[in-house]
């Protein structure tokens, strides 16, 4: 599919790639290139420049081998980039103009770099001087034919390391987001702002691309992420952040240590993981080693805050009265333990901010974190020696979230008559809500990692009740990145999908399911076109397993059926059923991009048939072209008396056709393509059932083919999506 770039971008860049210190890459032989990053990197970088006045429009691009966060004039403007597969990564779009003044301004972006794959990043192999840090970026503040309009990374820039930064080592279990440590004393404090004198820092180190086969340009797009993509949304997350306050509950007094009373830093009675070392503050407190509550040791205060319900962004602390270098950790969760303390979950998520002092200060979190509770172990300098201007309670700290997800504009809303369903359905969405970051994640709290599996049930809620449909399209390209079997990472763009030890094979026809989503409800076929090959080869790879009878058996990796207690080894019935709707999905979709090729395979040792498909009335497109199509295991055509009588009366073909076909959007028989997969996985005997009547829905305003057909009435006995009787229903 050809790319898209907003007016006036293109492919090429006119920025160049910039870092703070040389690329940290070393040759393992002449043709092997390797990262040598220690630790994770910060680098601080701005440009100023003068404007005689401000443009109607300055539309800013930008992108980081990492993550950056870009102001203007000291107000932040956007976090990104999104997550993606690091060869096919996305840029950010920005409109600077309503932040910029006539006269003097100036641009900051900090951008990190990371040691190691995180939840949500992934390094790429490196070239011999791009893939272990870099920036550029690129603004038009005029017209976009005056080469003097626009403005580059380049070494006209100024940056420094972030010293304030030290790397923590995450976990690198089930959790493994990143975790920050921050000392305020050590930080250039309005390094944003216009009056802030840089004349210390240095000019960026100008990356030249070199890789086998360079071609000289100095510019993106270059090897090894290849052409930097369009923007995934327009805004770049430059919309105000939704504020939740967090209610302190209880302070209890840290015992003192050994070193408490003969003064000296914080930070040497303290471990190198700030979420570890509150943990281990609220075990040593719940077995008395800890002061009465409310009391202040010299060692310090645990203190806890509850938000009212889960949130996921990123953390503010407002601090006043804090003596110069006081320790604050924090740590979140959902809930408690028996004793007040941070149930243990598997959560690791924190981070550390180290005080400056003087008077009020601010720090707010890079990375979002998701909790309902967050707890602070706050520790001021001890002993005689201790200077600040610490009251008697210590410091106060106000804590605060801000929400940074996927927009949900007002247009979609639910009402019945029992209030418990419209609260469930209102906790529904909420729950949907805070797993949509920069793509669906399993959950905010713990991993953020982008599941396969997750992301399709989320897409389907987006799909039904947000008219924000810019995740919904934009996960299914995210996860569209296979391994060399063609299988899809079971979670993309991750710590899992880097280290790539193992997968889950029926996440990825749920996968497919998402693309047949999107192609129901858009009807975009360019988009479908784009993503067919994948979803053919994931759908394909599967074939290897089918035993004589057509159905899978023995299908490796991790079957997980979404931790359903159901049989998932050997031949599983459940996982057979999810293929079968799949390879129903493909022949969908190919035949509406006129891929007959597709729409028309045929696993090995099935049967063709040919004859046109039944069109409902109305419908247009290529879903009503004539075909040749196959089913899905051996087996004679057409079926035999005992398989129709499983299917439904309405299912069954019009008295005298033959080769008759169901339309893809009535209600489905078991499609040729699997009928036999089913009838084998699933058999029905018992008397006829009753016929259901069947309506068609509205149209889809896109006028595309997608109308679906449901049962003018249903009873609890029916199935809420097919209608097909439940076993023990009415006959």
């Amino acid at each position: 599919m050809a790319l898209e770039h907003p007016a006036p971008f293109g492919s090429r860049w006119r920025s160049r790639w910039i870092w703070f210190e040389p690329p940290a890459i070393e040759l393992a032989t002449l043709t092997r290139p390797e990262r040598a990053v220690d630790g994770d990197r910060v680098g601080l970088f701005r440009r100023r420049f003068d404007l005689a006045h401000v443009p109607e429009a300055a539309p800013c691009r930008l992108w980081s081998d990492g993550r950056h966060r870009l102001s203007v004039n000291g107000t932040e403007v956007a976090r990104g980039p999104v997550r993606s597969d690091p060869r096919r990564a996305h840029y950010d779009v920005v409109d600077l103009a309503p932040h910029l003044r006539a006269g003097e301004n100036v641009l900051a972006v900090l951008a990190v770099h990371f040691a190691h794959q995180t939840s949500w990043w992934m390094p790429v192999p490196p070239s011999y001087s791009l893939g272990a840090g870099s920036l550029t970026l690129e603004a038009c503040l005029g017209g976009p034919d005056d080469p003097g309009a626009w403005l580059v990374s380049d070494a006209s820039w100024r940056c420094r390391p972030g010293e304030a930064w030290t790397a923590v080592t995450a976990p690198g279990d089930v959790s493994s987001l990143p975790i920050e440590w921050h000392d305020a004393r050590r930080h250039p404090h309005g390094w944003q702002d216009v009056g802030f004198d840089d004349a210390r820092w240095s000019p960026p180190h100008e990356i030249h691309p070199v890789h086998t086969g360079t071609g000289g340009r100095v510019e993106p797009p270059s090897e090894p992420f290849g052409v930097l993509r369009p923007p995934v949304r327009a805004d770049a997350g430059a919309a105000a952040p939704t504020v939740h306050v967090a209610v302190p509950t209880i302070a209890r007094a840290l015992a003192p240590g050994d070193d408490d009373t003969t003064g000296g830093e914080p930070l040497e009675r303290v471990g190198p993981d700030p979420v570890a070392q509150v943990f281990a503050d609220e075990r040593a407190v719940a077995a008395g080693e800890g002061g009465a509550p409310g009391a202040v040791a010299p060692a310090g205060e645990l203190r806890a805050y509850d938000l009212g319900h889960v949130a996921a962004g990123t953390v503010v602390l407002d601090v006043d009265d804090a003596e110069p270098g006081t320790v604050i950790d924090v740590a979140g969760a959902d809930l408690l333990d028996g004793g007040g303390g941070l149930a243990d979950l598997g959560e690791h998520a924190g981070f550390r901010y180290v005080c400056r002092g003087g008077g009020p200060e601010r720090f707010e979190s890079l990375w979002p974190l998701g909790a309902r509770h967050l707890h602070l172990a706050v520790r001021p300098p001890a002993g005689p020696d201790a200077e600040g201007a610490a009251g008697p309670g210590g410091p106060t700290v106000a804590v605060a979230v801000h929400e940074r997800l996927r927009p949900r504009p007002a247009g979609t809303s639910f009402a019945c008559s029992d209030p418990a369903l419209e609260r469930i359905f209102a906790i529904g969405l909420r729950t949907v809500d805070l797993c949509a970051l920069d793509a669906y994640v399993d959950c905010p709290t713990r991993e953020q990692r982008a599941w396969t599996g997750d992301a399709v049930v989320h897409q389907m809620v987006d799909l039904a009740t947000n008219p924000d449909w810019s995740l919904a399209r934009w996960h299914p390209q995210l996860t569209a990145v296979t391994r060399s079997d063609g299988m899809v990472p079971m979670a993309v763009a991750s710590d899992f999908a880097f280290e790539d030890r193992t997968m889950i094979p029926d996440w990825s026809l749920h996968w497919v399911r998402s693309v047949h989503n999107l192609w129901r409800y858009t009807g975009d076929l360019e988009l479908v076109t784009e993503l067919l090959p994948v979803a053919e080869r994931t759908v394909r790879w599967f074939e290897a397993y089918r035993r004589d009878d057509g159905l899978l058996d023995g299908v490796t990796g991790w079957t997980l059926i979404d931790w359903a207690s159901v049989y998932s080894s050997g031949c599983s019935s459940a996982l057979n059923a999810l293929w079968a709707r799949a390879l129903e999905d493909l022949a969908d979709l190919a035949a509406a991009v006129g891929n007959d090729s597709t729409a028309g395979w045929r696993p090995a040792g099935a049967t063709p048939r040919s004859g046109p498909r039944s069109t409902p009335s109305g419908t247009t497109g290529a879903t009503a072209t004539s075909t040749t199509s196959w089913t899905a295991s051996a087996g004679p055509w057409p079926p035999s008396t005992a398989a129709r009588r499983r299917w439904p009366r309405a299912w069954c073909p019009p008295s005298g056709s033959t080769g008759w076909w169901p339309a893809p959007h009535r209600p489905r028989p078991p499609r040729a393509r699997h009928s036999w997969v089913m009838d084998t996985a699933t058999v029905r005997r018992g008397p006829a059932r009753a016929r259901p009547t069947w309506r068609s829905a509205t149209p889809n305003p896109t006028g595309t083919s997608t109308s679906r057909w449901w049962p003018a009435s249903r009873s609890s006995a029916t199935c809420c999506t097919t209608g097909w009787p439940r076993r023990g229903g009415p006959t």
